[in-house]
């Protein structure tokens, strides 16, 4: 049995077809619960009741430590590849619930073999995602295994190849980013990598031009990049503090006799680079970003697309401060936030996260780093909201709460005060008296997730991004072949000038070619025809629908180059 347990703000599902024959029997209406903890369930062949009771038991004592009593059993077979029958899998989740409720659960399960719509929203804590596992000895599951094996392999890799070209959104609105982004080929989400991104050609522009834009603006701040890799030994992670409070999390594998794991965040990678060399007070604050893709076997991918993923990039860094700049310094992270979010024109909220019951460091620790938060956060006019108990293990933060299209807040930006982490690396700075110093980190984030921010932009501007930001932002459009060489050009005249352009110059009719470029949600279409080859000049019209003739390339490429610097 393989189980992903969250702990949501909320949860809505709402039955909408069956996906087998021998679904159970219910009622087609939407569910919405609050406070709850979700386990997303798939029951593996051999599953038992000592297993099932097992699992129910340590929810129980998870519960506890949450101060919350109200469960969701959720079916979700896509944990595994070793299902069990359907009727066996059925067996085992009503056993999940009739045991939870012996142990006066407040039990809820939805219904089995039947495809849902479904969105939640994850609260920030520490113990809010943990994956689970409950298998029976190896010897007896090499047993099972035996006789279907082949067959289970055939099977598996036939569902798998028969899935691999599509992605199945059945039930979602033609505003959310995947219908958006699977339409205008932005990125797709495959069979072989679940939870995990296959990012288009277009797709990874808007990608590469958000990470050009954050680069551009932390050069202007003075900040060095790094890179460090994926993999370390899990001492590293022992140290820092996440094999205790993150291993459920991690992706872990052994090379030779040492255990390894794939780096979830960039902290830990980051200290021992400023462990590398000796450091002055002079020199400090230091920021240091890193961009690397950070993995987390967590709940991913689950009904969110963008929103939630198992492979992730960050705009991630880490300042490392002496004291006295503690609070400047998290004044400008904030300004840099209201100065980029202003830009595409979110609408955000601030928190300030505190100690959870599972930390490092003492409570005059915690209290003293969340005074410091809360000082700046009233200094700078904002009146946060405050999550008891939502902090990162090693320090207090401050979150910023993006709301999307459809009216749900997701976390992005994060500032985080940590005192605790440097300690433990024995960071060291020489100071004015010439002595040695621990440095305090401020980590931060300010897109977040990257995947996370496109798409939550992806359904704020419905794919009709800004000109600056547009993956394609002109197609040349040929009125007939007699027109291809002018056409061609004009492509070419364009792509030199560093816009990014297309063309469409397919035997087809006007109409046609600008319904589809419409279709595309592009900014401007550049449409040449006799009479514009003839006198040198260009058709433009907009992606409202505004033509405009006799226009000079050259006119035409510069407007593009300063709409582009105007961000419009």
């Amino acid at each position: 049995m393989r189980i992903l347990q969250t702990h949501v703000d909320w949860i809505e599902y709402e039955p909408l077809e069956k996906e087998i024959k021998s679904a159970e029997e219910v009622e087609k209406k939407k569910h919405r619960m609050e406070n709850t903890l979700v386990l997303f369930v798939s029951a593996e062949r051999g599953d038992n009741e000592d297993l099932v009771k097992q699992s129910v038991d340590e929810v129980k004592d998870f519960l506890g430590k949450l101060k919350c009593n109200k469960l969701l059993i959720y079916p979700f077979a896509h944990l595994s590849s070793d299902l069990a029958k359907p009727a066996d899998a059925l067996d085992v989740l009503k056993l999940m619930e009739s045991h939870a409720k012996k142990l006066d659960i407040d039990t809820y399960r939805a219904p089995f073999g039947w495809n849902k719509k479904m969105s939640l929203s994850i609260k920030g804590h520490p113990l809010a995602e943990q994956s689970r596992h409950y298998s029976l000895r190896e010897e007896v599951k090499k047993e099972l295994s035996k006789p279907a094996k082949k067959e289970r392999e055939q099977l598996s890799e036939h569902a798998m190849m028969s899935r691999i070209q599509r992605s199945d959104f059945t039930g979602l609105p033609e505003t959310d980013h995947r219908i958006i982004g699977e339409k205008l080929d932005l990125f797709s989400f495959q069979e072989p990598s679940p939870g995990m991104v296959y990012w288009h050609d277009k797709g990874i522009k808007i990608r590469n031009i958000l990470m050009d834009f954050i680069r551009s603006e932390l050069a202007k701040r003075n900040y060095i990049e790094v890179s460090t890799p994926a993999l370390a030994n899990t001492v590293l992670w022992r140290v820092s503090g996440h094999w205790d409070h993150y291993q459920d999390n991690m992706f872990l594998t052994n090379l030779g006799e040492d255990e390894f794991g794939l780096k979830p965040m960039n902290c830990p990678s980051t200290f021992m680079i400023f462990k590398s060399k000796k450091w002055s007070y002079k020199e400090l604050p230091l920021r240091v970003a890193d961009f690397d893709q950070l993995f987390r076997n967590e709940l991913s991918g689950v009904a969110s697309g963008l929103f939630r993923v198992k492979i992730l990039t960050q705009d991630d860094a880490h300042i490392f401060v002496t004291e006295d700049q503690i609070e400047s310094e998290i004044k400008e992270q904030i300004d840099l936030m209201v100065k980029m979010y202003g830009i595409f024109n979110l609408n955000y909220k601030l928190k300030i996260s505190t100690m959870p019951d599972d930390h490092m460091g003492t409570e005059e620790q915690w209290n003293n780093a969340t005074d410091i938060l809360k000082k700046v956060v009233k200094e700078k006019g904002i009146k946060p909201e405050i999550k008891e108990k939502e902090g990162a293990f090693y320090g207090p933060k401050i979150d910023v709460d993006i709301k999307d299209s459809m009216g749900r807040d997701w976390q992005c930006a994060t500032i985080q005060l940590d005192f605790q982490m440097p300690k433990r690396f024995k960071l060291i700075y020489i100071g004015p008296d010439g002595k040695e110093h621990t440095p305090t980190v401020i980590h931060r984030v300010i897109y977040g997730s990257l995947e996370r921010f496109i798409g939550i932009i992806t359904e704020h501007y419905q794919g009709k991004f800004p000109l600056w930001l547009s993956p394609v932002q002109v197609r040349v459009i040929s009125i007939s072949d007699e027109n291809r060489n002018y056409a061609e050009g004009v492509l070419k005249s364009l792509r030199e000038h560093g816009i990014r352009a297309e063309a469409d110059l397919d035997s087809k009719t006007l109409e046609y070619k600008i319904r589809d470029a419409q279709m595309q949600k592009l900014p401007f279409m550049v449409i040449v025809g006799g009479k514009e080859e003839i006198a040198k000049t260009i058709a433009v019209r907009s992606r409202e629908g505004k033509v405009e003739y006799n226009i000079k390339l050259n006119d035409f490429v510069e407007r593009i180059k300063e709409d582009s610097k105007n961000f419009k």
